[in-house]
């Protein structure tokens, strides 16, 4: 990864400077080692995605039955019209803010002479769309927040002085959730199906594996989690993210730039919020709260209880990987003074264009 912002040296008959065998190996074992991490990838988002419509099949009689129940309290079908809304507004939007703010970017970010042209209008797309998820995680984190603020299951490690029990109390699975609370998880459900467009629609980057694990996780959980009502828990998973995404993002715009200090600055930040919403608060309080309270609570009637469970545990083990991600780019920024995004690493576009050529 660390060798892929520079193009290859081909070693052809007028060529006087051959790669040397070491390079050409350890390109070649890089190569060998993205392959099998894509492949373990495709596995996990492949049985993520079979056990999501396993579960979705019975899925509608069980949310039925609920709602003839309870049809006050319970969520409906209908509500996902708002969802659909915030989805085709998140496309048109993101759509129309990158010609906008795309003079800005290239201000920003400067071609350098190792870039080809095809990678550094990536990295300016790629400015683009950090500022536009920077300001929507940042309105949306304020806005749940502001929500959540003095409810009894928020915990004192997200700013609350409640407890993630009572995600589970309170006549579950029939609590009653104020229609501030839905409009809000219906406009994140619109936004994780504009991710999974985008992703879909648009040129494929090296880090396309990762993210359609992570969004094949993301939207099955948040979909199934509002109507199966296990709202209350859900807002707290989408707070900690949008917290943490409003920092990865900010990174993502500075990265490429030539503001040195403030990518120092924004790395420690996204390192200190990595650290404490994504590799503490969220196993050791939302993970043991799907896992255990959600059975003591209700005495095991938790519905989809194995896959929820198994999505949370995906998606830590992508916080972890990614984290060890965000750690070896300080390492490298400190050895060569070069800020890079090991995740998304668009400069590897250059070497995956080299590879079809050849």
């Amino acid at each position: 990864l660390e060798g892929a912002e520079t193009q290859p040296v081909p070693c052809t008959p007028g060529s006087s400077t051959p790669r040397p065998p070491l390079a050409r190996g350890g390109s070649r074992l890089r190569g060998a080692m993205g392959a099998a991490k894509d492949r373990v990838l495709q596995l996990l988002c492949f049985v993520a995605l079979v056990w999501a419509l396993v579960v979705g099949r019975d899925l509608r009689k069980e949310v039925l039955s609920r709602q003839l129940r309870n049809p006050e309290k319970y969520p409906q079908l209908s509500d996902f019209w708002t969802a659909l809304g915030s989805f085709v507004g998140m496309l048109i939007a993101q759509l129309l803010f990158r010609p906008v703010f795309s003079a800005v970017a290239r201000a920003m970010i400067p071609k350098k002479a190792r870039w080809s042209y095809p990678v550094w209008g990536a990295k300016v797309e790629r400015c683009c769309d950090s500022v536009f998820k920077c300001c929507y995680y940042a309105a949306m984190t304020v806005w749940c927040f502001s929500i959540l603020q003095g409810q009894p299951w928020m915990p004192w490690v997200l700013g609350g002085s409640g407890s993630t029990r009572f995600c589970w109390t309170d006549g579950y699975p029939f609590q009653q959730n104020s229609p501030d609370l839905r409009r809000f998880y219906l406009t994140a459900v619109g936004f994780h199906l504009s991710e999974v467009a985008f992703l879909l629609l648009e040129v494929r980057k090296p880090d396309f594996w990762e993210m359609m694990l992570h969004h094949t996780v993301s939207c099955t959980l948040v979909g199934y989690s509002y109507l199966l009502n296990y709202v209350r828990l859900g807002s707290l998973v989408l707070l900690l993210h949008g917290a943490t995404d409003v920092f990865i993002y900010f990174s993502k715009v500075m990265v490429d730039t030539p503001h040195t200090k403030l990518i120092v600055w924004s790395y420690f930040g996204l390192i200190a919020a990595y650290a404490w919403f994504r590799i503490y608060v969220f196993p050791v309080f939302i993970m043991r709260s799907a896992w255990v309270e959600g059975i003591q609570e209700t005495g095991g009637e938790v519905y989809g209880w194995g896959y929820l469970n198994f999505a949370l545990c995906v998606l830590l083990l992508l916080h972890m990987y990614w984290f060890g991600l965000i750690i070896k780019i300080g390492f490298h920024f400190r050895a060569t003074g070069q800020a890079r995004d090991l995740q998304s690493n668009l400069s590897s576009m250059d070497m995956q264009e080299t590879k079809k050529d050849s």
